[in-house]
């Protein structure tokens, strides 16, 4: 009995001392919207974030952007490659287009559409007597889908400006 007693011991102290030595990091599991090229994705793993970034699942992204991965575990290498000539990468199925076409807000005019409203909570779209208003997001980062009456709007919010989906303003009946 006493010999089992030692063994055990000497098991939970090497556990703990294994343990004690392994980085550990407290992370929260969150759930995100995300979109390639204004288009909805969705993940089936939930991104985790630790320390204000956010990090999401590495070979489920490569899929969504159109990329094959390869790992190598013996040199701990992620290798992505764009697919081969010809591959389709993941669009919606109602579009099937290549990239979305952005237009500023600057040269809608050229399209016939006017833009108007606070650019912070909304914006108001008017071609002839069509007229939609689209509802902007809180956080204006990045590529977004906003909601209207007639359909959804991809926003790209960057640096060179905010830019709409000429797609789907063709899609809502602004544009032909």
């Amino acid at each position: 009995m006493i010999i089992g007693l030692v063994a055990g011991m000497l098991i939970g102290s090497a556990t703990a001392a294994v343990a004690a030595t392994s980085p550990t990091v407290q992370a929260v599991v969150s759930k995100y919207a995300i979109s390639v090229d204004g288009q909805q994705q969705t993940l089936k793993s939930d991104p985790l974030v630790y320390k204000g970034t956010t990090y999401l699942p590495v070979r489920e992204v490569a899929g969504l952007t159109g990329y094959d991965l390869q790992f190598d575990a013996k040199s701990k290498k992620i290798d992505l490659q764009s697919k081969a000539e010809g591959a389709e990468k993941p669009v919606s199925v109602e579009t099937k287009t290549q990239s979305p076409q952005w237009v500023s807000l600057s040269k809608l005019s050229n399209y016939g559409i006017t833009a108007t409203g606070n650019l912070t909570s909304e914006i108001t779209l008017k071609s002839g007597e069509q007229t939609v208003t689209v509802a902007l997001p809180n956080e204006k980062k990045g590529i977004v889908n906003a909601n209207s009456p007639s359909g959804t709007v991809g926003i790209n919010f960057s640096e060179d400006g905010t830019m709409l989906n000429l797609t789907d303003l063709k899609n809502i009946g602004l544009t032909q």
